[in-house]
Parts: C-alpha cells; sequence; structure tokens
C-alpha cells in the first residue's frame, strides 16, 4: 500500500462520500466535506509542488482568510451558488483521482 500521502486521501475520501451520500444541498453537503479537507495540511504535499497549488487553489475557493479557515470555509460555502458548489465539488473529486 502506498502510504504517500495516506492522511490527505483518507480525507478526500470522506469528503467525498460528504458530497455523494446525502440528499441535502450541495451547499450543505460541502460544509459536511470541509471537516475532513481543513484535517489535510499543504505540508503533506512537500515534494509535490503540482499537488501543493492544486490543493492551495482548493483552499482559496472554500477559505479565503487564512486565520479562521475553518469558519470561513463554512461562511464561504453558504454563501456560494449551487453552480459555485458544483464545480468545487469537483475540483475535490478531481484531487482526490489525482492523490492515485
Amino acid at each position: 500500500m502506498n502510504e504517500l500521502h495516506a492522511n490527505a486521501r483518507d480525507q478526500f475520501f470522506a469528503a467525498m462520500r460528504s458530497l455523494a451520500a446525502s440528499a441535502d444541498s450541495i451547499q450543505t453537503r460541502l460544509i459536511e466535506a470541509n471537516t475532513h479537507l481543513l484535517l489535510v495540511t499543504i505540508d503533506e504535499f512537500t515534494g509535490d509542488l503540482e499537488l501543493k497549488i492544486k490543493f492551495a487553489k482548493l483552499l482559496d475557493l472554500l477559505a479565503v482568510d487564512q486565520n479562521d479557515m475553518e469558519t470561513t470555509a463554512l461562511e464561504t460555502v453558504a454563501h456560494m451558488t449551487d453552480f459555485e458548489a458544483v464545480k468545487v465539488a469537483d475540483l475535490i473529486c478531481d484531487f482526490y483521482s489525482d492523490l492515485g
């Protein structure tokens, strides 16, 4: 089993389950997914510049303010349109795929 990025893979898989396994609005599902994504740190991608940049971009979409990322992510997602939320959900799935 490849242990590289194991925590990130686990957290992104849990985030995808949150996105897929609920009848709630896409914004509510993204809020739940955030609880998993925010357990991943950018340092987990040291040595892989491409993943590091993609993860940083994803975090920027979820939480522009880096001081209190959890609160900011909740507020940001709650005010996303369905189109914006679906776009972010797609990026989460794509990133999980990139983790291999």
